[in-house]
């Protein structure tokens, strides 16, 4: 479903991707984690078009991406829910209004039927008392729910989350990743970025771990967890377990 080939990406004094190459399947699970600053996250961006990457390739169904190319990528960000750290609602909007723009106006969807799907998908969340509500009265949790909610309205193919827990209180963790759990259960095509070990270890069909924007070391997470090949890995685990 996508295909990385030998990306590099480099911003002032750094390099984020250095040489990268991984596929994702459809219907797989992949959880990438690694310390910080170690290029997780500017692959996940470089997925949708959100960072241009500097070489190599993205493809998408066998499409390579061209992320200069603005036609293709409105096009394949309809196929790629984004869900990131800090919601990136409209907070002058009601949930509702949230959830139905983009169905709306990319999709061509008329406001009923809009405005069905996004309740449907709020009462998956236990969020449908929420529908009329301003979005800067929710809680973190509630935000990050109705975040995943807007990106499941486009119908996407794949959902890609940037650390859609790192900005939320401890109590608030569980009821964002409930949510991911249920779509994980679906066999939704995942790629995750996440510090929630015992979560990566639970949903996904691969861990990747990422260190120096390189991919160090990728395994299924019985054998990721239990039996870490590489001394770099060791060492993060040692530290986070």
């Amino acid at each position: 479903m996508i295909r990385i080939e030998h990306v590099y990406k480099k911003f002032p004094g750094v390099v984020a991707l250095d040489d990268v190459s991984i596929r994702i399947k459809k219907n797989e699970i992949v959880c990438l984690i690694g310390p910080s600053g170690s290029g997780k996250s500017t692959l996940l961006r470089s997925i949708n078009g959100l960072e241009k990457i500097d070489k190599g390739e993205i493809y998408f169904d066998d499409e390579l991406i061209n992320a200069d190319n603005e036609e293709q990528m409105c096009k394949v960000r309809t196929k790629m829910g984004f869900v990131f750290q800090h919601f990136n609602l409209f907070p002058h909007l009601t949930v509702m209004q949230n959830l139905t723009l983009g169905p709306t106006e990319v999709l061509g969807m008329s406001e009923e039927d809009a405005k069905k799907e996004g309740m449907r998908l709020l009462e998956r969340v236990g969020l449908e008392d929420k529908a009329d509500q301003y979005v800067n009265k929710l809680s973190g949790g509630q935000k990050q729910r109705v975040a995943i909610v807007r990106a499941l309205c486009m119908k996407p193919e794949v959902m890609l989350f940037d650390e859609p827990t790192s900005a939320l209180d401890p109590e608030m963790v569980k009821e964002v990743l409930d949510v991911m759990r249920g779509l994980a259960e679906e066999n939704m095509t995942m790629v995750i970025v996440t510090h929630e070990m015992n979560f990566a270890k639970e949903v996904a069909s691969r861990i990747v771990f990422m260190d120096g924007g390189k991919i160090v070391e990728e395994n299924t997470p019985e054998e990721f967890f239990r039996e870490p090949k590489e001394e770099r890995t060791k060492l993060f685990l040692s530290k986070v377990l």
